[in-house]
């Protein structure tokens, strides 16, 4: 019975893992598409002491640039007008070698879960540890490479900027300017709290997402280290 229990508090602790996956997914796309093209513009440009390199202003850097912008509109919409969604997720199984077809997806209907989730929330900010090894390493792969990386110099510092804004703007907006908090405030289930609607529709989901990956990357980290 005690693991019947764990089994459905684990279930309800990750049925809105999806969402969250999104959100670091559009934030994701955003930080490296417009801090790569932005990184490739400086670099042309000479800054960080280096030569100008103008072949690296091209559209190659414009396009990365207009694509950043296009997930950072929303981005920029979810964070500044929060709300509460309410959302209706399945999965969905590939099945192999079906009626002449090599893949078939399958949607698992009877698994479909439908929840509520904060569009936006300061806890949110987290996701982005899962892309800050990138920026890091390319600062620390190009500190002693001088300008032959300085491209990825510029990027990982573009990066590192646009994070820290982010973040900014998302406590600014919740905290400070209090958008779109009202409106959540009148949809709180009756018997709940503002501080438990924060943490079931905000921070729980994310902490779940977060232990997912913690769990994911420690059973292979454990896999590979067993058979060294």
């Amino acid at each position: 019975m005690r693991a019947l229990n764990a089994l459905f508090a684990l279930d309800r602790l990750l049925q809105r893992v999806p969402s969250i996956i999104e959100v670091w997914f559009f934030e994701f796309l955003f930080l490296m598409a417009t801090g790569l093209g932005v990184g490739r513009l400086l670099d042309g440009l000479g800054l960080g002491g280096c030569p100008r390199k103008p072949d690296s202003i091209d559209g190659t850097a414009l396009g990365f640039i207009a694509f950043g912008l296009a997930m950072g509109a929303i981005v920029l919409v979810r964070v500044l007008r929060p709300k509460v969604k309410q959302v209706t997720w399945t999965p969905v199984f590939i099945a192999h070698n079906v009626a002449g077809l090599s893949h078939v997806p399958v949607p698992m209907t009877q698994a479909t879960v439908t929840y509520q989730v904060l569009s936006s929330h300061p806890s949110y900010a987290l996701v982005n540890l899962l892309t800050l090894p990138i920026p890091v390493v390319m600062l620390m792969g190009a500190a002693e490479s001088g300008c032959l990386l300085n491209h990825f110099r510029q990027s990982g510092l573009v990066i590192l900027a646009l994070m820290a804004a982010l973040l900014a703007l998302r406590l600014l907006s919740w905290y400070g300017f209090r958008l779109g908090r009202d409106r959540i405030e009148a949809q709180t289930p009756p018997g709940w709290s503002q501080t438990q609607l924060e943490w079931e529709l905000g921070w729980k989901p994310l902490l779940g997402m977060m232990g997912l990956m913690v769990a994911c990357f420690g059973v292979v980290f454990t896999i590979a280290w067993l058979t060294m």
